[in-house]
């Protein structure tokens, strides 16, 4: 089956693509630079590219009429501004007026979990006559993703000072494997058509309880301190200059420790039974590569 992915800066798009790939689905990415995705996904995938911008200018010429599943990643980090969301839409929109010409059946909208924006996106893909499902998707446990960045980058401190939310925050960290499960399943599935479903991992836990798990897998020991009175500024500053992270991974840093990232709309649990969700610490030993097979779901 024919398959497009746009959004493929985000880090779990381009797992997926890889995923549907090994699925034997024929895969094409849309994409703004075909260095920066081989860069991170080996061309022995077999994975295809169009070079094109949602935003600036027309698409590409060569959008297979056969594609038979679109899948649409939201980039931001989280929408905390108008503009985003607006940046958002318009992308949206030329994606699915491309998708119009095409064979597609089933739109398949990605966003994180802290994304209060779905009801406004959920309008919008009603309107455009498309079968849809939305997936708000909670913090990855996979190598490279933000999560175990700033796992990582935290654990490379003597000292860890961070916002008392950390404390007190609650999040639902899921292994890749299973939401590539998950999305798998989801493909061409009537029973997901114009419904919103959250994705999350089996246990609910504070990011201080994430980091100190973390920690005892990685054996490693480390004083944490979560303070009052670090605001976002400050939550800021100690996520660019203090633990280094990456101008995305700093983003997710600040969204994770302000709010609680719990799925509420888990209907996949009950519609895919099969796939059996990896405990924590199993799918933090994978990620470390402490662990080098792990049976994938679906």
């Amino acid at each position: 089956m024919k398959v497009l992915i746009a959004g493929l800066n985000n880090y779990l798009a381009r797992n997926i693509a890889v995923c549907l790939s090994e699925e034997n689905h024929q895969v094409t990415c849309l994409i703004r630079n075909s260095k920066f995705f081989y860069k991170h996904v080996p061309e022995k995938y077999g994975i295809g590219i169009l070079e094109g911008d949602l935003f600036r200018g027309a698409l590409p010429p060569g959008l297979d009429k056969d594609t038979r599943v679109a899948f649409y990643f939201n980039q931001s980090p989280v929408n905390e501004i108008d503009i985003r969301l607006e940046m958002d839409l318009i992308a949206l929109q030329k994606y699915i007026r491309a998708l119009k010409a095409t064979d597609c059946r089933h739109l398949i909208y990605v966003t994180k979990l802290a994304d209060d924006n779905v009801d406004t996106i959920k309008d919008y893909l009603h309107r455009s006559g498309l079968d849809y499902t939305v997936v708000r998707i909670s913090n990855i446990i996979g190598k490279g993703s933000a999560l175990m960045n700033i796992l990582s980058g935290l654990a490379k401190r003597k000292l860890v000072i961070l916002p008392k939310e950390f404390a007190t925050s609650r999040c639902q960290p899921i292994h890749l494997l299973d939401v590539c499960a998950y999305l798998n399943n989801i493909v061409l599935d009537a029973n997901t058509y114009g419904k919103v479903f959250d994705v999350g991992g089996p246990e609910v836990m504070t990011y201080k309880e994430v980091f100190e798990r973390y920690m005892d897998v990685a054996k490693l020991k480390k004083k944490v301190l979560a303070l009052p009175g670090l605001n976002k500024p400050i939550s800021l500053f100690l996520s660019r200059y203090i633990y280094k992270f990456e101008q995305d991974v700093s983003a997710a840093f600040i969204v994770y420790m302000r709010k609680d990232l719990v799925a509420v709309n888990n209907g996949l649990s009950k519609l895919y039974p099969v796939i059996k969700l990896a405990p924590f610490n199993t799918a933090i030993r994978y990620a470390l590569g402490m662990q080098q097979t792990m049976s994938s779901n679906g």
